[in-house]
């Protein structure tokens, strides 16, 4: 949004939902106080959410989350709470280095939340952390709610019974989380090689046709499978490398991993 007299930017409250042009002086009718939001159509959601006022230039994946921030700080309460989300959904995906298109997809549903006033009552960043995880998983990531809890403010029985919550109230069709998808990443962090990859793969397969692992984490099926088909390949990690890489202890490596090798031992895992 500019100022219809000097084309300035620099927008300040001045009350009412009037807003200040700082350059001239130029008192500017702000309309509601989300009136110089577009209402646009979420990929995670399907339904209207707040977004940026548009501008000359295209939201593009650079400048997207900025002028989001530029924007909510014109506001009032909504405003500042977007706001303050906005901040803690870049927090946590700066130091998980999550790609733009997830920060987007929170975001979206960070205001879709807003709007149906499920904020209310609760903190901001705690809704903000639940609702990135739900778009990690919207986006099928390969990230545990442990490892997300790891670098946020909450518990991870916190977490994931707001995340548990908020999905249900967003109404959100959100797919259960496969081993299999862990892999790649566990095994570039371990510096294995694709046969001991398609090893663990193989093993994972043959394990859920044998019924094992329902009700265990997808972390812990993967580090596991990969401890079990790293030893069979020839090249030996430790059970506290997996475990460090799999956000798991080591007695979970162990205990998973004898479980797997007895199935195989006892002709469960034809391989």
């Amino acid at each position: 949004m500019k100022c219809p007299g000097c084309g300035g930017r620099e927008l300040e409250p001045d009350g009412d939902g009037l807003l200040r042009c700082t350059a001239c002086g130029e008192i500017i009718d702000g309309g509601p106080e989300w009136g110089s939001f577009a209402a646009v159509p979420t990929k995670a959601t399907g339904r209207e959410a707040v977004a940026p006022p548009a501008n000359d230039a295209p939201a593009t994946s650079e400048h997207l989350l900025q002028q989001w921030q530029e924007a909510v700080r014109l506001h009032g309460t909504p405003g500042r709470t977007l706001l303050v989300a906005s901040q803690e959904i870049e927090r946590l995906a700066d130091v998980m280095r999550l790609p733009l298109h997830v920060r987007e997809s929170a975001l979206e549903l960070f205001s879709e939340a807003l709007r149906r006033k499920l904020v209310r009552g609760r903190q901001t960043e705690s809704v903000a952390t639940a609702l990135l995880y739900a778009s990690v998983r919207l986006e099928k990531m390969p990230l545990t709610l442990d490892e997300i809890a790891a670098e946020s403010r909450l518990e991870r029985l916190e977490l994931g019974r707001l995340y548990r919550t908020l999905v249900r109230e967003l109404q959100l069709e959100i797919e259960p989380q496969m081993a299999a998808d862990f892999l790649q990443r566990f095994a570039q962090k371990l510096k294995l090689g694709d046969k001991t990859v398609a090893h663990a793969r193989q093993l994972l397969h043959r394990a859920a046709e044998a019924g094992y692992g329902q009700g265990l984490g997808p972390g812990t099926l993967a580090g596991s499978a990969l401890y079990l088909a790293c030893r069979e390949a020839g090249e030996p990690r430790s059970q506290k490398q997996v475990a460090g890489v799999a956000g798991i202890t080591e007695i979970t490596v162990r205990t998973r991993y004898q479980e797997l090798a007895r199935l195989a031992s006892d002709g469960g895992l034809e391989l």
